[in-house]
């Protein structure tokens, strides 16, 4: 018996061969050889059985592919917009609005896990505050260094 793949299987006797087909272990599409008829021949020519089982058989649909997604980092980003607040350093609330703005584009593309969508815009807001809030502190502060206010 040889299968649609390629692999031969045998020599088998006759009842071997007609054990394997009640099994369901030869379908219509294996060619099958004997000493008699040297030359290869569909198992269906054989065993007609074959071409009603195939016949009969439900066309099933097969489930689409499920896309790889990667993880969120929902929870690292909310960590570096509190640290930012903790830690009073700008730096992290920088990173966490960066990196969030990166993650939360790749979850509307389908191509990272959304289900951290709630911590990832947390920590970008969280760190975007902090960022702006620093940013207009330091621009009050050089305005009223220009002005002189304090040395007099």
């Amino acid at each position: 018996m040889r299968t649609p793949e390629g692999q031969t299987y045998g020599p088998v006797s006759k009842a071997d061969l007609d054990g394997w087909v009640a099994e369901g272990r030869v379908s219509a599409d294996c060619m099958l050889s004997s000493d008699v008829k040297p030359n290869w021949v569909n198992a269906d020519v054989i065993y007609p059985g074959l071409t009603e089982i195939r016949q009969q058989t439900p066309v099933t649909a097969s489930r689409p592919t499920e896309r790889f997604v990667d993880g969120h980092r929902g929870g690292l980003i909310l960590a570096l917009g509190i640290i930012s607040w903790v830690v009073g350093c700008p730096i992290f609330g920088i990173c966490a609005w960066v990196m969030g703005s990166a993650d939360l584009r790749e979850m509307r593309a389908g191509r990272m896990d959304s289900s951290g969508t709630g911590l990832t815009q947390a920590g970008q807001i969280i760190g975007m505050l902090h960022a702006l809030l620093t940013i207009v502190v330091i621009v009050v502060f050089v305005f009223l260094l220009l002005l002189g206010v304090g040395w007099r």
